[in-house]
């Protein structure tokens, strides 16, 4: 398997990218909802609410990272082409559900960092360093970059479910195959 994409396929970055920030968008949603739900002194899976605080802010800084190389990835070569088997409707969608997924990707790590910084909360990266400031304390900017955070991942939830329904619908009832695109091993 090629490392960038071809004509033919998608190469092996752009597949680690991808999974790697499924993974990362997995984490962050339930932690997240696990973070937002906890009270003081609680702990869920021998982690302490500022545990997961801490971990979902350096995942985020993380999945930012990928991001980026995930883009300069898919600008460095070709895509291959739309699978045989989508309809002019779904290639339509896939387009619009992909833009939204790239620019989440940049929004949520972006304005949960603005809201922690500007919120006066700080960044213990992993526990262990602590980020400078670069915004400094704004409670009008604390409060834009929280509910941009939260609307964006209520937009960002909506991509990913009406992504992987049309995965899914190929893959379950189509039976073409359609998920072995992104797959490490491409079946032939």
């Amino acid at each position: 398997m090629p490392l960038k994409n071809t004509s033919a396929s998608y190469g092996s970055f752009t597949k680690l990218f991808h999974w790697i920030i499924v993974i990362l968008f997995a984490w962050q949603y339930v932690s997240g909802n696990i973070m937002t739900g906890m009270q003081r002194g609680d702990v869920v899976v021998g982690l302490g609410q500022n545990d997961y605080y801490n971990w979902h802010k350096s995942i985020g800084l993380v999945a930012l990272a990928i991001a980026v190389f995930r883009l300069l990835n898919r600008y460095a070569g070709q895509l291959p082409g739309w699978a045989p088997t989508l309809s002019s409707g779904e290639k339509k969608t896939i387009h619009r559900l992909e833009q939204v997924l790239y620019l989440a990707m940049f929004v949520m790590p972006v304005s949960g960092f603005i809201y922690v910084m500007a919120g006066g909360f700080g960044v213990l990266l992993f526990g262990e360093y602590k980020l400078p400031d670069p915004i400094g304390r704004s409670e009008t900017l604390a409060f834009i970059g929280k509910w941009v955070h939260i609307v964006s991942g209520y937009v960002l939830a909506a991509a990913v479910a009406g992504h992987l329904f049309i995965v899914l619908r190929h893959q379950l009832f189509m039976k073409d195959g359609l998920l072995y695109r992104m797959l490490p091993a491409r079946r032939r």
